[in-house]
């Protein structure tokens, strides 16, 4: 019987994502720009209040992210309506960055990330050493989806002499060295930069050492969460696709969900939906219990881990149940499928989840044991 699975985050967030995504289904190859997002008044959800913004949170963000899924929609999201704002509201204020986060909700600035949020990022942070004049930053950004209408972007780099953390924020039009410029497994275009001794003035520092730690924190935070939203949320509409695609699709004179081997994948994959579902909400929940600055990440780093194992076999099924090699880039299971692929390696792969997870449990061992020796003795 056809499936649809419930929406997670009701409300009118969720309702214009859907919209715009309905709409881009129905006109193919156009899908929006990203300045849709600045129009739509997205950039301005988790801006606090006072300075312009809608104050909302995580559920905001993660209703906006499960419209824009139900069509594989891509939109920078993540990075400009949730990371970026995350870093800077968990940052002192100051002038600088209060009159960044009202030009981000006025939609005057659009910045974007430029560097690595998690330790397990291939990509490291970039070198920074004080130079007789500026800060000479040198390395390679991580990938930046570099739309036309990007202002700004947010780098994150070490120091060359202490290795504390630093945030600096950039103009675009002052990022002229060498680049190079890719398309994603699911369609973004990113670009890349190689820096060599890039100059950046004092102003452009918005944070460094502990306060610019803790903010990146923050933003890793939001960024786990709303890639984990949107996995689930893509696995919802792959699922709903895959049974109409069997119940439509004949073989042998007979629709393809009568056969018992196809009806035995579907029902591992609701499962797996189901459990992964049931687990996001369960985190997110415990999210907004704790604090941004919370060291504790065991939370995040089973969502990441768990979600990130089974998205990459949910969609190898759903391209399997389709005709494997025989489907089509075209068709939206192919676009949640390789959208699902891409997740699992966005912002820590499960490997990275694993050897946390695996250093926290040998961690808690170590101190249990170091407790019990300490009674007996």
């Amino acid at each position: 019987m056809p499936f649809e699975p419930n929406t997670l985050f009701p409300g009118l967030l969720s309702e214009s994502a859907t919209r715009v995504a309905q709409d881009a289904a129905n006109h193919p190859g156009g899908h929006p720009a990203a300045a849709l997002i600045s129009e739509m008044g997205w950039n301005a959800v988790l801006i606090p209040e006072a300075q312009g913004g809608a104050g909302g949170d995580l559920q905001d963000l993660a209703a906006i992210i499960e419209g824009l899924a139900t069509h594989a929609v891509n939109l920078p999201v993540v990075t400009r309506c949730g990371v970026i704002p995350a870093i800077l509201s968990a940052l002192p204020k100051q002038p600088s960055v209060q009159t960044m986060q009202t030009g981000i909700a006025e939609g005057a600035l659009v910045v974007e990330l430029g560097g690595p949020l998690h330790p397990g990022d291939p990509t490291p942070a970039l070198s920074a050493s004080k130079g007789k004049d500026s800060w000479l930053l040198s390395g390679t950004t991580t990938g930046i989806e570099l739309t036309d209408d990007c202002t700004h972007v947010l780098l994150i780099g070490r120091d060359a002499i202490d290795n504390k953390a630093i945030l600096i924020c950039v103009a675009t039009e002052h990022l002229s060295c060498s680049n190079t410029v890719y398309r994603t497994m699911d369609d973004r275009q990113i670009a890349v930069f190689d820096l060599d001794k890039f100059p950046v003035r004092d102003d452009d520092i918005l944070a460094s050492g502990a306060a610019a730690a803790h903010s990146i924190h923050a933003g890793w935070r939001i960024a786990a969460a709303a890639t984990a939203t949107d996995s689930v949320c893509s696995m919802g509409s792959a699922l709903s696709r895959t049974i109409s695609y069997l119940l439509e699709r004949k073989q042998f004179g007979h629709a393809l969900a009568d056969f018992q081997a196809l009806r035995h994948d579907v029902a591992r994959l609701y499962v797996t939906y189901e459990l992964c579902r049931s687990l996001l909400q369960a985190t997110l929940r415990t999210l907004e219990q704790t604090q941004a600055n919370d060291a504790d990440t065991s939370a995040l780093d089973l969502l990441g881990l768990y979600i990130g194992q089974e998205a990459i076999r949910f969609a190898e099924t759903v391209i399997q149940l389709h005709g494997g090699m025989g489907m089509t880039r075209e068709m939206p299971a192919a676009q949640l499928a390789t959208r699902l692929l891409a997740n699992a390696l966005r912002y820590g792969d499960p490997l990275t989840y694993e050897q946390k997870i695996h250093h926290l449990r040998s961690a808690e061992h170590n101190s249990f044991s170091h407790g019990v020796n300490t009674q007996v003795s």
